[in-house]
Formats: C-alpha cells, sequence, structure tokens
C-alpha cells in the first residue's frame, strides 16, 4: 500500500465502497512446503495479465500455478492461472466496508487478505478474511478493533501475521496444528522502532523459512526514508524490532518476497534486489529493475523463475482508484 492515502482517495474509496454492488463467481510463506513447479517453456506463459478496468488491485498471492489479487474498492478477489493468464472471479465482494490489500496462502490451502482499515480509509471495517482457495467459500471475517489499518499479511506454519500500518504494530493470529483459527493478538514493534506520528508505518512483511523470524519494511522512517527490521517470531506483547543495516540506495517499500537471503522489495519505481547477511542484520542492495509499462507496483510474488508484479496504477492523487476507465494489470518480470 503506498505511504500517504490523501483526502481525495478517501473519498473516491468510500464512494467506489457505496457504488460498487457484491458480484457472483512457490516460494512464498514460511511453513509452505510446497515444491515451485518448473515452467513450461514450450509454452511460455503471458507476461502481462489484464485485470477489469476500475478493479484497483494491490497486492497477491500465489499457489500452485495460481494467483489471486484483491479490490481496494469493493474487496472482491480475482484469480487466473500463471500459464494461460485467464482471469476468473473468485469470491465476490464481502459487502459494504470491506476491501482487500495484501494477502498470503497457508499450508491447509486457505487465503488469507488483510482487510485495510478507517485509519486512512474512513468506513472501512480493520479486519482480514480467510478463503477456500477450492471452493472460494468465505471461512473467516474478523475484525480487529486494537488495529488500525492492516495493510499486508504472511503465513508461519503456526500463525499468520498482518502488519498494522498506523500502529505501529503486528497482529497475529494463531493457527492450530489442525488449522484452527484462533482470535487475533496485538504485538507492538519495539526495539529498534521508531514510529512516526503521521506516516505509513509497517507496511511490507514476509518471514523466513524456519518461521523464526520476520522482515519488516517501514516505508516512513523519522529521518525520512524507508528501513528494514528483523522481528523475532516467539514473543508476545513487544517484540524486539532490530533494524537491517543496508548498503546501497533505494527509493521506498512496499510489499516484500523474501527467497533464501534474496528479498525483493516493490516500490513505485520497479522491484529493489536485497541480498541479506546470514543473521539478517545487514543487507546489501544489488538495484531495482524495472517493471515495462507498470505505473506504480506495488506488490510481488514469484513462482518459477519469474517475478508476477501487481501495477496498482494509482494515477495522480491516487485519481485511478475506483475509475472505471482506469487500466490494471499484472507484469511477469525474470527473477533479477
Amino acid at each position: 500500500m503506498p505511504r500517504v492515502l490523501t483526502p481525495f482517495l478517501t473519498a473516491l474509496v468510500i464512494a467506489g465502497l457505496s457504488a460498487v454492488p457484491a458480484s457472483a463467481g512457490p516460494l512464498h510463506a514460511a511453513g509452505a512446503a510446497r515444491p515451485v513447479p518448473a515452467v513450461d517453456s514450450a509454452k511460455p506463459s503471458p507476461q502481462v495479465v489484464r485485470l477489469p478496468n476500475g478493479f484497483s488491485p494491490e497486492g497477491i498471492a500465489i499457489d500452485k500455478g495460481v494467483a489471486y489479487t484483491g479490490s481496494l474498492v469493493d474487496g472482491s478477489i480475482k484469480r487466473f492461472d500463471l500459464k494461460t493468464g485467464v482471469v476468473r472471479q473468485f469470491a465476490p465482494s464481502p459487502g459494504p466496508h470491506r476491501i482487500a490489500v495484501g494477502m498470503n496462502i497457508d499450508r491447509f490451502g486457505r487465503l488469507w487478505v488483510a482487510g485495510g482499515g478507517g485509519a486512512f480509509v474512513p468506513g472501512t471495517v480493520t479486519s482480514f478474511r480467510v478463503y477456500d482457495t477450492k471452493s472460494g467459500a468465505l471461512l473467516a471475517d474478523v475484525t480487529v478493533p486494537d488495529a488500525a489499518y492492516l495493510n499486508d499479511v504472511t503465513v508461519t506454519r503456526d500463525a499468520a501475521w498482518f502488519t498494522d500500518s498506523r500502529g505501529p504494530a503486528l497482529i497475529r493470529v494463531p493457527i492450530g496444528a489442525n488449522g484452527k483459527i484462533g482470535s487475533p493478538e496485538k504485538v507492538v514493534l519495539g526495539g529498534d522502532w521508531a514510529p512516526t506520528s503521521a506516516g505509513f508505518n509497517a507496511n511490507g512483511i514476509d518471514a523466513t523459512p524456519d518461521g523464526r523470524h520476520l522482515i519488516v519494511a517501514q516505508s516512513e522512517t523519522a529521518e525520512g526514508g524507508s528501513a528494514l527490521y528483523r522481528v523475532p517470531t516467539g514473543t508476545a506483547g513487544v517484540a524486539d524490532a532490530r533494524r537491517i543495516t543496508l548498503h546501497g540506495t533505494w527509493d521506498g517499500a512496499d510489499s516484500l518476497q523474501l527467497i533464501g537471503r534474496t528479498l525483493y522489495v516493490a516500490n513505485p519505481k520497479g522491484v529493489v534486489e536485497i541480498k541479506l547477511s546470514r543473521s539478517l542484520t545487514a543487507g546489501r542492495i544489488l538495484g531495482t529493475t524495472e517493471v515495462p509499462g507498470a505505473a506504480w507496483p506495488t506488490a510481488a510474488k514469484a513462482f518459477g523463475c519469474r517475478l508476477y508484479v501487481v501495477d496498482a496504477n494509482f494515477g495522480e492523487n491516487f485519481s485511478n482508484v475506483g475509475n472505471p476507465a482506469a487500466e490494471f494489470k499484472v507484469v511477469a518480470i525474470p527473477l533479477p
């Protein structure tokens, strides 16, 4: 999600929430020990997947060659096959005042969706949702009164972790060994974390393969610019966030995709590649890859040898959010 939501955007999204009716029809998370299928070189997958005009996507999740992306306007979700690029309805709008921001898939094949909140879009319910990816059934729709804006989510074997961009905090939702979804718990970001009073704080998030640590992006720091933090998952109440020392230059942080010790960071200029140290305390910025034809990248997830990048195409002063004439897409680029 971008750093600042202007009053213009707020008014536009609220209008969209009331105007749009409900309609019918990896290498990623820790603990998801599924092999990444090889891409069939004999039938090249499309490099660009077009989404419906006005859809306004922001996040993306990928599992078994199928991608999911949700709408900032009405919270509905589309899915598409990475081989064919065919887009279909996955889930209708969950109702008024519901949107879809970041998303991820757990080891039980369930789609977790961050639902934003009223801190940036007045009237929007601060909540998260969980869907069955096989049937599309809505399994849970949970309001989180302790949070202000649920932005992004990653899933480990035993919990889903959401960033609260206004907190600054994380929301942990326990996941039982049998898949039972627990009650949300607030985890305050302590240690090196220095929140900004008016800016976007915790934004993108991903987990290490063993699930012991999270990498969390702070879009706006007190001194300006963005930052990354290593956050342990084994503490409750307050987490000891440690800032990662970065060498090199970059321009902002939105969603994160961690593959081994390589971190891919989506931002408005493209996808930043960062090589992290074994201890996750330092990193070297290797460069930024532009996304062809993308106006405003917001999220990137890996599948095979590609990154699939959402072009949220926010427009000037976010005028494209909910604009029925605005075009949106997902663009595939080779892994840098």
